[in-house]
C-alpha cells in the first residue's frame, strides 16, 4: 500500500499548529504570568525573581527578634481600574479577606522582643481579574480556561511608620483547575490572601 507522505507530513503540522493554539489560549484564559509592580512597594526595593508568578526581598539586617509588636494597615486597592466589574461590596471583602489572613497569621510568632520598636505591614490588592462561575460549572464548558481569573498583592514592612522597608513581597496568582473558587467572581482572590499571608510570614521568619 503507497502512503502519500506530503498528506501525513500536513496532517502533523496541521495538528502541532492546532495544539499550539489551544495552548496558548488556554494559557490566555490564566493570568499570562506577573502583572508588573504598580509603585506601592517603594520603587527603591529590588525584588529579587522567586519565581515565574513570585518576587521577594528582606533585608539583610531584619531581626524579628528586635521588634516588640506587629501593626496591619488597612489593605488598599490602589488600581482602580484593574478590578474588573466587581462591585463595592466584593472589593470589600476581598480587602478585608486578606487583613484577616495577615492579621491571624502574624499574630503569633513573627515578632516577640522586648522592645518598643514596631513592625508596621501594609498590602495592597493590585488587580483582580474576576472569574466567570458560569463558564466553569462543568468540565466541558471550562475550554481554555476562559472563565478563570487571577488576583496580584504587593505587600511590604518597614520599621515604625514611615521608617525604612525591611521586607517585600509580590506574587499574582492564577485560578486552581482542582478548586471551587473558580465557581465564584472572587474565589481565586480570597484563596490568595491565605497564601499571601501564609508566605509573607515565611518571608519574615526564614
Amino acid at each position: 500500500m503507497l502512503i502519500n507522505v506530503r498528506n501525513v507530513t500536513s496532517s502533523r503540522s496541521l495538528a502541532l499548529a492546532c495544539l499550539a493554539l489551544v495552548v496558548s489560549a488556554g494559557l490566555a484564559g490564566c493570568g499570562g504570568g506577573a502583572q508588573a509592580r504598580t509603585g506601592f512597594i517603594p520603587s527603591s526595593v529590588r525584588l529579587a525573581k522567586t519565581d515565574d508568578l513570585t518576587g521577594s526581598w528582606r533585608s539583610a539586617s531584619f531581626d524579628a527578634a528586635s521588634f516588640g509588636r506587629i501593626v496591619v494597615m488597612p489593605v488598599s486597592m490602589p488600581e482602580p481600574d484593574e478590578y474588573g466589574d466587581l462591585d463595592a461590596e466584593q472589593l470589600r471583602t476581598c480587602r478585608e479577606t486578606l487583613e484577616e489572613e495577615l492579621r491571624a497569621k502574624l499574630a503569633k510568632g513573627v515578632v516577640g522582643g522586648a522592645g518598643d520598636r514596631t513592625l508596621v505591614v501594609r498590602a495592597a490588592i493590585t488587580a483582580i481579574k474576576p472569574n466567570k462561575p458560569l463558564l466553569n460549572v462543568a468540565p466541558q464548558t471550562q475550554i481554555m480556561k476562559r472563565g478563570y481569573g487571577y488576583a496580584s498583592c504587593e505587600i511590604y514592612a518597614t520599621d515604625g511608620d514611615g521608617g525604612p522597608v525591611v521586607a517585600a513581597f509580590m506574587q499574582t496568582s492564577d485560578t486552581s483547575r482542582f478548586s471551587d473558587e473558580k465557581l465564584s467572581e472572587t474565589g481565586t482572590a480570597r484563596r490568595a490572601a491565605g497564601d499571601w499571608a501564609d508566605e509573607f510570614r515565611a518571608l519574615l521568619t526564614r
